[in-house]
């Protein structure tokens, strides 16, 4: 018997918070985690989390800023990107055609992607690497700096939904996995790539900055290498699925590649720091916060 959507959506949200909840542990081991350590960073970097919370968020709030020739401009942008595009990626679902490789794309695309996008800086938070989370949040907030103009002025069509490309848009007749993705994808926002940005973004500054030894060095290569193996996968998957083009995951990762090299960049870091710090701590008031102070559980 098929699960009903309001079981179906409840289901994921305690899978995800179990997901996470269990790699912490078996990333960081319980007797490495510190409650009230972790507590007291975060009322040093409050802003960050924040940040990181919202901002995937902000799709949600895109169509009130619109413009009113989206239709029109939705149309040239996409012939545009089909143009340079064409039928490059119809061979997958020509050749793959199994439910077994639809259902795994669908867990990868949407729950996996959730699942970095949201482990990450909790590990980070957990092992008290806040330096590593700060690069990772400046990072994050430059690819949706450039994300959210490309989605609202130029819109792309997903690539299941554009007639002349022969795909069939496996993700959304789903119907359950295709309901929760829609209600928050406007379904023209496919240049660039967010998934695979975002994913990539993560890989890169984690990959080069390192977790600096805080937890087992094994551990700490086996996420990287999960996360390396979850952008092979999503790469496939948003192709496969119906989702984006060529080009996007080509501009997606163009983007990650920018938003690392710029959250590397030493003045950029301390500049957006000390704002942040201040920002810390007016939202959590009592709790005073030096911009010169690492404050406690900054790489302690």
């Amino acid at each position: 018997m098929p699960l009903s959507y309001p079981v179906f959506l409840l289901l994921y949200v305690v899978s995800m918070i179990v997901g996470v909840v269990a790699g912490v542990l078996l990333l960081v081991g319980w007797k490495n985690i510190s409650i009230h350590k972790t507590l007291q960073a975060l009322k040093y970097n409050m802003a960050y989390v924040l940040m990181l919370i919202m901002l995937p968020l902000i799709t949600l709030v895109e169509g009130a800023i619109r413009s009113a020739d989206e239709v029109s401009k939705e149309v040239l942008y996409t012939n545009w990107i089909f143009s340079i595009s064409g039928n490059a990626i119809r061979v997958l679902q020509d050749r793959l055609d199994y439910q077994i490789v639809v259902d795994l794309s669908i867990l990868v695309y949407v729950w996996i992607f959730t699942f970095i996008l949201y482990f990450t800086p909790v590990v980070l938070m957990t092992v008290r690497e806040m330096d590593l989370l700060k690069r990772y949040s400046v990072a994050m907030m430059f690819n949706y700096i450039v994300l959210l103009p490309f989605y609202i002025f130029v819109p792309v069509t997903v690539t299941g939904f554009y007639a002349d490309s022969g795909l069939t848009p496996l993700l959304y007749i789903n119907t359950n996995w295709g309901r929760m993705v829609t209600s928050v994808d406007p379904l023209n926002n496919d240049f660039p790539s967010g998934h695979i940005s975002i994913v990539m973004t993560t890989l890169l500054v984690l990959s080069s900055a390192g977790l600096k030894g805080r937890i087992i060095d094994w551990r700490k290569k086996v996420y990287v290498y999960f996360i390396g193996l979850s952008v092979l996968g999503i790469t496939f998957t948003v192709l496969y699925l119906g989702v984006h083009w060529p080009a996007d995951v080509f501009a997606g990762f163009i983007l990650a590649v920018g938003a690392t090299l710029i959250s590397g960049n030493e003045k950029v870091h301390l500049a957006i720091d000390k704002q942040f710090r201040r920002l810390s701590a007016r939202l959590m008031k009592g709790v005073h916060v030096d911009p010169g102070e690492e404050g406690p559980g900054n790489n302690d």
